[in-house]
């Protein structure tokens, strides 16, 4: 392959080709196909009509008249099936999302109850004691705090009061 043909990194030939068949562009190309199919009919039996003689053309389109006739009738059989198959298919996804999503919703919201119930124990059993002994343990620090600071605070000034007066003696 020259440097021309390679394609870019991390793209292959077959990536190439398979973009340029989207589903898309399909019924795109389908739908412009039957209605070209459609004009140049009606431009030949138009031209049959205008250009050939009467009886003899009037026969002829009278047969393609019936294929078509048949051909739609056949289309609307198909169509029919078809909504058939999707009124089926629907029946089949709601039926699917009742017993699947049912389990689910329930499973979620019993998921959800007992995690409410754990949040609930663990705040009564763990979390206020915990809050409790703490709280009691600051207050008994503060509790202590403050007698050893009066009793250092009598020490001092009994202290004070005798070196005081021991030295005026």
């Amino acid at each position: 392959m020259t440097e021309q043909q390679t394609p870019p990194v991390g793209e292959t030939a077959t990536d190439e080709s398979s973009s340029k068949w989207t589903i898309q562009r399909v019924t795109v190309l389908a739908a412009g196909a039957l209605g070209g199919i459609l004009v140049v009919i009606f431009l030949i039996g138009l031209a049959l009509a205008l250009f050939a003689d009467v009886q003899p053309t009037a026969a002829r389109i009278q047969v393609i008249r019936d294929i078509f006739v048949i051909l739609i009738g056949l289309e609307l059989i198909l169509i029919v099936a078809a909504l058939a198959v999707l009124v089926v298919q629907v029946a089949r996804l709601i039926t699917l999302l009742k017993s699947e999503t049912k389990p689910i919703l329930e499973n979620a919201q019993e998921a959800t109850r007992s995690a409410k119930n754990t949040v609930d124990f663990v705040s009564s059993n763990v979390t206020q004691p915990i809050v409790r002994v703490g709280s009691f343990m600051a207050g008994a620090r503060v509790l202590l705090r403050d007698v050893g600071g009066i009793r250092r605070a009598i020490r001092r000034t009994t202290t004070k009061g005798e070196k005081n007066g021991a030295g005026k003696s």
